[in-house]
């Protein structure tokens, strides 16, 4: 008896601790990250609103799927790995020079955790690099829900990945730009090859039925002699 009341205390005492701790943490919550890339800022902008084509190069997501949209930008609902589904809403795109800022939302998420991205680009003057700023902007409902996505160190987690993707997506096009140039070289030696071969071959050759042309033997001469 004694045992099982000291059993319950430890459980409500944690039980208590977490919803204390968890009444500490903010509801929302405001995260900025920034990556500098060696790419220009229209490769950025580009690969950023094009969201058809994540399902090729970000993490975890599997396919998409446009969906009406409420405002003039496009809309699409995101499915992961999990087969979880977030439907996106693009609320923002001002593209000035070599600065772009790109807004999307989250318009709703059966997990009861929504927010807004927000991707600030900004592009060098030689178009060398480009500095990306995500920031994002979270609502995040009950108090297990808060303590949990911080005891597991998720505050970036979701950042991380997308620049993590970013760059994978462009070390996997220099490697595949550099295999087809090697593959090029290779197809251009073989042919510069061929046409050497092929330039041998059409040079003229003696038929093996005709004899060769002898060169006259200086000793097997004979010199005319003159009598006087």
């Amino acid at each position: 008896m004694k045992r099982s009341a000291i059993i319950f205390f430890i459980l409500v005492s944690f039980i208590a601790g977490i919803f204390w701790y968890g009444s500490t943490l903010p509801e929302e919550s405001h995260i900025s990250v920034s990556q500098t890339f060696n790419r220009s800022e229209e490769d950025i902008r580009k690969l950023i609103f094009d969201f058809s084509k994540y399902p090729e190069w970000r993490e975890n997501i599997y396919a998409v799927k446009e969906i009406p949209s409420t405002t003039e930008f496009h809309a699409w609902k995101e499915i992961d790995g999990d087969g979880k589904v977030k439907p996106l809403q693009m609320t923002e795109f001002n593209h000035n020079n070599l600065v772009t800022l790109i807004t999307i939302e989250v318009t709703g998420d059966k997990s009861g955790t929504s927010g807004r991205w927000h991707f600030d680009i900004v592009g060098s003057e030689d178009g060398s690099s480009t500095r990306v700023t995500i920031t994002e902007d979270r609502k995040i409902p009950g108090l297990m829900n808060r303590v949990l996505r911080h005891l597991l160190n998720e505050r970036t987690e979701d950042i991380d990945s997308f620049f993590r993707s970013i760059n994978n997506k462009f070390i996997g096009d220099e490697r595949r730009r550099k295999h087809k140039k090697s593959r090029q070289d290779m197809q251009e030696i073989v042919r510069t090859r061929n046409q050497q071969t092929g330039t041998l071959l059409k040079q003229p050759q003696t038929p093996a039925n005709q004899p060769r042309a002898v060169s006259p033997d200086p000793s097997n001469t004979t010199v005319p002699v003159h009598h006087p």
